[in-house]
């Protein structure tokens, strides 16, 4: 049985994960390179090829695999990988990972379609539109409002029909409907960051679309949201608050709305004809850290848990997503930081909650092992008086992330199969303090965390980024790696 590689240039982490696949789905007695691709002789599983992700076909007749299919169905051409196939383009949600990879994690860990599946991070659902792909019931948790909203949208988009999402789209584009001041906080902030032109035009969309069936609703409202920050008062390009200097789109905002609804309806029309109709799956607004074998809505015990975890003082995203939370009524304006202050991995720590984390350290009070408290401390001691105030904040949060994450490591542990494995992809980040380089193992870290909270480390396989650059590369990821446990 051949199996040929993909057109476009791999990094060596795709090929070892796709060795990996080979191993876990097809079980042939022995791979070989050939022109192309590779040769498998005896395959147990010849059927399962059709699951592989780096593989564009199988068998002697080269029929293209799954992935394949979806990708190959946006115009990109045949030269470059494709990660907004299917529903992934819906909405641009930073810090996600490559659908590539949780398809590539479901496959290596063998888990069977059906399966009932858990990300405790699910950001905007990529691990969940890719396990409803193949046939499993994936739950998502996250604290994100938008998060949540944006992936429960995805998982619709699955299930509906691309005419009628276009035929809705028209529908509430021809309704005119003026809003009412309401002179609120909501009404207010908006005001501030739009101008009143374009204020007048997305309330009046969000007016008509909230009319209409709720699936379709959520699904067309996400694609509004996605234009917002081209559309507004706020530097684009920036993940804080920054007014724009350039200047406003000539295009206006309903003939953008019209195209991006036309994209993502031919995307989603095409992965449908490549995997007929599915959406399975839901996510869940939640604190992964509150997880329970009681908790209302997540179900269990799953079989398998995959996600891409925040890492200490990550990308601010509650801040940057402000303008959609607002809008779409998720968030009040005077909540926006009190729920970023929420997240794992915040940045965010005012005052008297300053204090009390700084006490939190020296006394170790979350119990956390050993290596974690010391490194923490260590950080704390080598801070200098010409480090300004974000520095020296730096070890009482990372301290407040790992505390964070172990509490997750205990939620998610509760809610598992006994042996069932838990894959974090996660990148790691680095400090300086009084002039010295730290560079924090976050992967090394969690897994530590992780051993403490009830699971077995099995692996942890290193994998290269992608090279960023331009207006956020100081705010990228340098070094990942693939952290494989178990529920001890």
């Amino acid at each position: 049985m051949d199996l040929l590689w993909h057109p476009y240039k791999y990094y060596p982490y795709e090929f070892e994960l796709a060795r990996r696949e080979i191993s876990a789905l097809v079980s042939p007695r022995s791979v070989r390179e050939v022109t192309g691709g590779l040769r498998l002789s005896a395959p147990q599983r010849p059927e399962a090829a059709d699951r592989l992700v780096y593989f564009a076909a199988a068998g002697a007749d080269r029929r293209p695999t799954l992935q394949s299919r979806l990708e190959r169905v946006n115009g990109n051409g045949s030269n470059r990988q494709s990660t907004r196939y299917s529903a992934h383009g819906l909405h641009e949600y930073k810090g996600k990972f490559n659908p590539q990879i949780p398809k590539a994690i479901l496959n290596i860990l063998a888990i069977p379609s059906g399966s009932l599946v858990l990300d405790p991070f699910c950001g905007s659902g990529t691990s969940l539109v890719e396990a409803a792909h193949i046939g499993m019931d994936a739950r998502g948790t996250d604290i994100n409002p938008l998060a949540v909203f944006l992936a429960n949208a995805k998982i619709a988009s699955l299930r509906c029909d691309p005419d009628e999402l276009r035929s809705a789209a028209k529908a509430a584009l021809r309704r005119k409907t003026v809003p009412n001041p309401l002179g609120d906080a909501r009404e207010t902030y908006l005001a501030s960051w739009f101008e009143p032109a374009v204020l007048r035009e997305i309330e009046r969309l969000r007016i008509a679309l909230s009319r209409l069936e709720p699936d379709t609703a959520c699904i067309l409202a996400a694609c509004a949201s996605d234009l917002l920050r081209d559309y507004s008062l706020q530097d684009p390009m920036d993940l804080r608050i920054r007014r724009r200097k350039s200047p406003l789109p000539e295009k206006p905002f309903t003939e953008a709305f019209s195209e991006a609804v036309e994209r993502f309806a031919f995307r989603t029309g095409n992965a449908r004809e490549a995997l007929g109709q599915t959406g399975f799956g839901r996510a869940v607004l939640l604190d992964s850290r509150e997880l329970s074998p009681n908790t209302p809505g997540i179900g269990g015990p799953f079989a398998c848990a995959l996600t891409s975890p925040p890492y200490a003082t990550a990308l601010p995203y509650i801040d940057t997503q402000r303008l959609s939370l607002v809008w779409l009524g998720l968030v009040a304006p005077e909540d926006i930081l009190p729920l970023e202050a929420r997240l794992v991995g915040s940045r965010e720590s005012r005052g008297e909650e300053r204090r009390q984390m700084a006490a939190t350290l020296e006394s170790n009070a979350a119990g956390l092992p050993e290596a974690q408290a010391s490194y923490c401390d260590e950080l704390l001691r080598a801070m200098g008086e010409t480090d300004g105030f974000r520095r020296k904040a730096v070890p009482t949060l990372l301290y407040r992330y790992f505390a964070g994450m172990a509490a997750s490591f205990r939620g998610v542990r509760s809610v598992m199969s006994e042996g069932a494995p838990y894959v974090l992809v996660v990148g790691g980040n680095h400090t300086v303090l009084d002039g010295r380089r730290f560079d924090i193992d976050t992967p090394a870290h969690l897994a530590s965390l992780a051993e403490a909270n009830g699971w077995r480390t099995r692996e942890i396989l290193p994998l290269q980024t992608y090279q960023r650059y331009g207006y956020h590369m100081s705010n990228a990821v340098v070094s990942e790696a693939m952290v494989i446990l178990e529920a001890a």
